[in-house]
């Protein structure tokens, strides 16, 4: 358990150390924290009551650190997809917990950083803050983002898909190992290769 808790504090540092620390290297590496591969992994491995707590814990806890931190409020509607997607995605997470081979915890990984993504910035794009309210400005919300901001929106997308799907199959495997009564009660063998 003790590897499972440090993978997480991992991905909270990863999630806020690029907004606060500052320099370019950590900035290049914003957007790859795996919130929504955590989300999953934490329904499919991890009991209920578990998993809820370590999905919301990692979302709203570098939600808090990073707008505080910039002098932002706590932005009530950002909070609450980032709170819905995380619940969505332990509930996925849930649902492949039978079948938790890494086939299907990629594939909840990879709806639940889609799905994040498109709420997130559809929600950025009705705060009314600089997109033109037309199916263009939304488009623009979700493919460049304002042009003042880099990188472009897309990017963030890019690198969240690539930082969960690498990250799940990381948790899948970490989880297997570190798990053994989940995987015990999935059915899986422990020594099941990847």
């Amino acid at each position: 358990m003790i590897p499972l808790l440090l993978l997480i504090a991992s991905i909270i540092l990863l999630r806020i150390a690029p907004w606060v620390a500052g320099g370019e290297v950590l900035k290049a590496a914003a957007g790859y924290a795996p919130v929504m591969a955590l989300a999953v992994c934490s329904g499919s491995f991890l009991s209920r009551r578990l998993a809820w707590v370590v999905a919301v814990v990692a979302a709203v806890v570098p939600h808090f650190v990073i707008n505080l931190s910039h002098g932002y409020g706590i932005g009530a509607a950002h909070l609450w997809v980032l709170v819905v997607a995380s619940a969505a995605a332990v509930a996925l997470g849930a649902a492949v917990k039978a079948k938790a081979t890494v086939v299907p915890v990629v594939g909840a990984t990879l709806f639940s950083t889609v799905l994040f993504y498109l709420l997130s910035n559809t929600v950025s794009f009705f705060s009314g803050v600089g997109y033109a309210p037309t199916l263009g400005g939304w488009w623009q919300c979700v493919t460049t983002g304002l042009p003042e901001f880099a990188p472009q929106t897309w990017v963030f997308g890019v690198r969240q898909l690539a930082g969960d799907v690498g990250f799940a199959v990381m948790f899948w495997a970490l989880c297997r190992r570190s798990v053994p009564q989940t995987v015990a009660a999935s059915g899986m063998s422990p020594a099941r290769s990847v």
